[in-house]
């Protein structure tokens, strides 16, 4: 951190965690997650037809994306993926994106 030239130099805060779903947390956990500028929790068990819901309640000074869950079987909780957030003071480029099954990408 510092300033260089009139420059602001600080670092940027990275979290990454394993969350065992998002559905289960509560105030507290998210606003931990404000501390930080870009955000990848992990093992979110979220199907791509719950994620209007859930990112309703997410916290909106992110732009969240989500790697959709997938059902091994007909029965069953879907497993694993990621979501990303990324504060929305930093500008996310779009430009040349690639999408990759199990990918998610914030540039």
């Amino acid at each position: 951190m510092g300033k260089k030239n009139g420059e602001d130099k600080r670092g940027l805060k990275l979290l990454f965690w394993n969350i065992a779903s998002p559905k289960k947390k509560d105030n507290l956990f998210w606003d931990y997650v404000k501390n930080f500028d870009f955000v990848g929790p992990t093992e979110t068990w979220i199907l791509e037809r719950d994620w209007n819901k859930l990112k309703d309640v997410l916290p909106k000074e992110f732009q969240w994306k989500l790697e959709g869950a997938k059902k091994e079987k007909r029965k069953g909780r879907a497993k694993g993926r990621i979501m990303t957030g990324v504060t929305k003071d930093i500008k996310e480029i779009e430009e040349g994106a690639i999408e990759m099954e199990g990918m998610v990408e914030n540039n």
